[in-house]
């Protein structure tokens, strides 16, 4: 299966490269949306442009959705107004949502204006894009706890909710707000008569419309749920989170801690084929405060010039130590930030926390310095030396353990992002250390070496 894909990719491609537009639609049209999206994505925006109406309106509108929110985007502005309207209309509402706010204003209402569905899809607009509000589908298949378990069955099959997988069923009084769940195993398995209020589940897992997506998600996976209702002020029900969705929210929250942790905005939005202006913007800032660390380190070295002229071999060693501490440190730092992200770690923690790195790094220092002083002295043949690059080492290592505790458990508690600056920080400060340690030994044991 996964080789006849390929095969067709490459066959839609070549099509693409001879400009025979016809057999590549064809050949498209074969396709799973998911697929057809992978085959275009690499296009130039015109031939998408030109492609993607000429799929059927069910095929083009998954396309649309499976495609990056940019190059969804980049279409979605080049498309006929009409196009556009009606791919918008067979899409699901947030999705939809999506592609409409990152339009400019004037066209976002212009395609409104030709769309059928807009009453689904208006009411996501008010909410950002990070919230549940602008995560959620308002397309919920809903009951009221008076109906019996026939008029229910028959309420659904008369209305055919276009469904994303709602295994469950929502109860909601007369004036919208939550009262229960009903899954459909329990409202098919019921005996005709039941209420639905007998039936319905009262002990509801939901989440607020402002809460942010991230909190969302932890909520669906820590209890396990396919769908999350969310709920205004009020308590009424204004709309689900389905698992799909959820899957989107991790992405997009791991993207964030990757790029924080890279020292890149979490607002970024790069990917490889970014604007070069974009990446020079997004990226040449934290660089300079990289290289703020990199002349205090360069200082540092500086008070040992002495040292250094008289001892040559000591340049060779000291990027060992500042290197071992960076990466202990950085270890150190992941654990502590995904700690964070997941609430299992607060301030409150931050001894219980510190002890235990500090443990740690005492066993790592002594496991490493005794390995980096026994290699130095086979190498150079110098007791001395070795002992001083161990014991730099040992020092360094247990103050990256330290440093990767204190500074992101430090930046939440002044509700500063703990990823964004932690690496500078850490990193910064273990080479310091890491440098001082080591040359001031050097200079302490200057005679013996």
């Amino acid at each position: 299966m996964k080789e006849q894909l390929e095969v067709t990719l490459t066959n839609i491609r070549t099509a693409l490269d001879r400009e025979d537009i016809a057999l590549a639609q064809k050949l498209l049209n074969k396709l799973h949306p998911a697929d057809q999206a992978d085959a275009i994505s690499d296009r130039p925006l015109q031939e998408q442009t030109e492609m993607l109406p000429n799929l059927n309106v069910d095929n083009a509108a998954d396309v649309l959705e499976h495609l990056d929110e940019d190059e969804a985007a980049e279409i979605a502005a080049k498309l006929p107004l009409e196009t556009l309207a009606g791919l918008l209309d067979e899409m699901e509402p947030d999705e939809a949502a999506d592609i409409l706010l990152d339009l400019y204003e004037e066209r976002a209402l212009a395609v409104m204006e030709k769309m059928v569905s807009t009453d689904n899809v208006r009411p996501l607009l008010e909410y950002d894009d990070d919230t549940a509000g602008g995560r959620m589908t308002t397309q919920v298949p809903i009951l009221h706890r008076e109906m019996t378990a026939s008029h229910a069955i028959t309420y659904l099959r008369n209305s055919k909710p276009d469904s994303e997988n709602h295994y469950n069923l929502y109860v909601i009084d007369k004036d919208g707000r939550l009262l229960g769940i009903v899954g459909l195993r329990e409202l098919i398995t019921a005996k005709p008569v039941t209420s639905i209020e007998a039936i319905m589940n009262s002990d509801v897992i939901s989440a607020s419309v402002n809460d942010d997506q991230e909190e969302c998600a932890k909520l669906m996976s820590h209890y396990n749920l396919m769908n999350l209702p969310i709920v205004n002020q009020s308590n009424q029900l204004v709309g689900v989170i389905t698992y799909d969705d959820l899957v989107e929210v991790i992405e997009d929250e791991a993207t964030e801690d990757i790029y924080a942790l890279a020292n890149l905005s979490a607002d970024s939005d790069l990917d490889v084929f970014s604007p070069v202006s974009m990446m020079i913007t997004r990226r040449l800032p934290w660089l300079y405060v990289n290289l703020g660390t990199a002349f205090l380190s360069a200082f540092v070295i500086s008070r040992f010039e002495a040292t250094i002229a008289k001892i040559a071999v000591l340049a060779v060693f000291q990027s060992v130590v500042a290197g071992l501490g960076g990466n202990a440190g950085t270890q150190a730092l992941a654990i502590m930030v995904r700690g964070l992200a997941l609430k299992q770690l607060e301030f409150r923690h931050i001894w219980r926390a510190l002890g235990r790195e500090l443990v740690i790094g005492m066993l790592h220092g002594l496991a490493i310095g005794i390995a980096v002083a026994g290699i130095v002295y086979l190498w150079r043949g110098n007791p001395w030396l070795g002992l001083i690059i161990g014991l730099a080492t040992f020092g360094n290592l247990l103050v990256a353990g330290v440093m990767g505790t204190l500074v992101p458990l430090t930046l939440k508690h002044f509700h500063q992002d703990p990823a964004l600056a932690s690496s500078i920080l850490v990193t910064g400060i273990t080479d310091v250390i890491g440098f001082a340690l080591f040359l001031g030994l050097a200079t302490l044991y200057l005679p013996y070496l």
